[in-house]
């Protein structure tokens, strides 16, 4: 039984903040009854009441409820007949979590309520939805879920959160003591109260199940794909030994040709810092170790990339501080690196055929969430499309403050898609490394510091042009030429996914209606489609008050017969905020114009989520 569910209404710890204090007079209404009251007509979410007329995305960063109820959703509109599936989402589900103490006012001894906040976008404990798509009857259901309902009894009654595990939160202040970290150190926690809302997957080759969850530490959580409660947690390292390492990337990559699920972990040892790239399949399900990069900085890796010959890992100088001794000991991610501005920005290619690191390339300094595609051309080259921030600054606006506060919210910084080619990775490149590879630092307190403290001294602390120079430990790395693909912002991009690891034409992302930039007070209200060739942005799609979260696409099935499916031929879904009316639709676009094909309602508020949803087709 969830004893979650049995929490009285009046005590759900879920609720808007507020002080209850005792001995209080029976026939006032207290401020908690008349939040529960409102609570009520709020959609199943926690939106303060100063924000009930309010347009703007804050609405979004604000708990909401789930129920174990399967519900039929009224379709407005026709989805297409092929489409007939499953799509799952997952985000921000809870954000606040209250706690009763005893404090003396006026010395009297009362109960009062308080608040624990979890203090950035990417720290809330997530909510999981499931959409079942049947476009023949034209029909959708909706169930969704929050996995970790205990965790949220554990906060309430710890007054707090510190995962027991490096890269547990992102920015977020724990409200705990050294000691009560020292002491969930090392143990194994619960399925249910490892939140894990970046990724959502339906398949993991070697790996039992059906539905999975990934965090940015190492963790890889199993859902029910019914009821959507979690089942089991698991790390890296207990899938094989060899996979060991305080943190992996949520966002691994499938290789449909040779069946291989390919992600890292990051192991940071006593003097070094190791890269462990591992491959798992259905015929090999314990997977092994591709390569280990053993002579990389310790930075902070979302992302890597793959493509038919090659895995490139990108090293943003994002670097661990204090000698990754803070990141060890559980900090959040954003108190444990910092981003150095004259420091490059690395590139380690691996080759898959020979296992081994063969190439190391630089860039001045850039910072990045998402990757658009990687694909290699005529000539041997890799091409690799990414978002690139021209720092960190964006890992720092998306906190929960800020985005809860769009009076004093400054536009957000620019987001660019961009092209990275790096040349004849097999040759010139290759001569090079091999010649210069032992330069690379690898101690860890070096790793970090080496180029600060030498630019420190000459003078070039905060020089990003010393990224590319010719002086400093990286000087003999060939320089990466970028080119940017569109004018503009676009912001968690995604294409179709038959054109992973090749040559493609569109990507799609989120954007802005106003002149497809940042303004003051605002997050992204626009899904646009990009033509990389001629770097125009060819559709979009934009309706006032609403808040796109990442569209998926899901191509059209090629069918026995038919004519070749083109590029664009398939959909994209959406989960979208409407703040006017404080609830959210289910949106589905032609991917080819971004013409509204259907809506679908869903008679609640789902918060805004920056994390990566998936689909799975059903078989007829």
């Amino acid at each position: 039984m969830d004893h979650t569910d049995n929490i009285p209404l009046e005590e759900h710890p879920l609720q808007n903040p507020s002080i209850v204090v005792e001995n209080t007079d029976t026939e006032e209404r207290t401020v908690y009854e008349i939040e529960t009251t409102r609570d009520k007509r709020q959609s199943n979410s926690c939106i303060p009441a100063e924000l009930e007329n309010d347009k703007s995305h804050a609405k979004g960063f604000y708990n909401t409820f789930s129920t174990q109820e399967v519900v039929d959703l009224d379709v407005q509109g026709q989805l297409p007949t092929w489409l007939l599936g499953e799509h799952y989402t997952v985000g921000p589900g809870v954000y606040d979590v209250k706690y009763s103490r005893k404090m003396e006012i006026e010395g009297v001894l009362q109960s009062c309520t308080f608040t624990f906040t979890l203090g950035h976008w990417f720290d809330a404990i997530p909510l999981v939805n499931r959409f079942d798509m049947n476009g023949e009857r034209n029909t959708v259901t909706y169930r969704h879920n929050l996995p970790n309902k205990r965790l949220v009894e554990k906060i309430r009654d710890h007054h707090g959160f510190a995962p027991g595990y490096p890269a547990g939160l992102f920015k977020t202040n724990p409200n705990q003591t050294m000691l009560i970290k020292f002491l969930n150190k090392g143990k194994k926690p619960k399925a249910d109260r490892v939140p894990c809302g970046q990724r959502i997957i339906t398949q993991l080759p070697g790996v039992d199940g059906r539905l999975f969850c990934q965090n940015f530490a190492n963790h890889i959580e199993e859902l029910d794909p019914f009821d959507l409660k979690a089942k089991r947690i698991q790390t890296w390292d207990e899938v094989n030994p060899a996979f060991k390492g305080y943190s992996a990337s949520p966002n691994g990559h499938y290789d449909p040709e040779t069946g291989e699920y390919i992600n890292f972990t990051m192991e940071i040892g006593y003097r070094s810092t190791s890269y462990h790239f591992f491959a798992i399949t259905d015929q090999e399900p314990k997977g092994h170790i591709i390569t280990s990069i053993w002579n990389a900085p310790t930075g902070w890796v979302n992302n890597f990339a793959v493509t038919p010959h090659y895995i490139v890992m990108v090293i943003h100088p994002m670097l661990a501080n204090t000698s990754a001794v803070k990141f060890a000991w559980n900090e959040s991610i954003l108190d444990s690196f910092n981003f150095y501005p004259s420091e490059p920005t690395l590139f380690y290619v691996i080759s898959r055929k020979e296992k081994a690191v063969i190439a190391c390339y630089r860039a001045p300094a850039s910072f990045s969430f998402s990757q658009a595609n990687a694909h290699e051309d005529v000539h041997g080259n890799i091409l690799i499309d990414m978002v690139c921030y021209n720092d960190d600054a964006i890992s720092m606006q998306l906190s929960t403050e800020n985005l809860r506060s769009p009076e004093t919210m400054d536009p957000l910084s620019m987001a660019h898609l961009r092209r990275y080619t790096l040349t004849h990775p097999q040759h010139e490149a290759h001569k090079v490394y091999v010649a210069n590879n032992s330069y690379i630092p690898s101690v860890i307190n070096i790793t970090s510091r080496i180029g600060t403290v030498y630019n420190y001294v000459t003078g070039n602390m905060n020089k990003p042009d010393n990224a590319v120079g010719s002086s400093g430990w990286h000087a003999w790395m060939p320089v990466v030429a970028h080119q940017q693909l569109v004018e503009g912002f676009l912001e968690l991009p995604t294409i179709n996914p038959n054109c992973n690891m090749k040559k493609y034409t569109f990507v799609y992302g989120v954007g802005f209606s106003t002149d497809n930039a940042p303004q003051k007070g605002q997050l992204w209200d626009t899904i646009v489609k990009v033509n990389v060739d001629n770097k125009t942005i060819v559709a979009s799609w934009h309706q006032d008050n609403c808040y796109p979260s990442e569209a998926q696409f899901i191509p059209q099935p090629n069918q026995t017969g038919t004519d070749k499916v083109g590029e664009d031929d398939g959909v994209l879904i959406s989960v979208v905020m409407d703040s006017a009316r404080s609830t959210s639709f289910l949106l589905i676009l032609d991917a080819q114009h971004l013409n509204e094909l259907a809506r679908v309602e869903l008679n609640k508020l789902v918060p805004l989520s920056f994390a990566r949803g998936a689909y799975r087709q059903r078989l007829t």
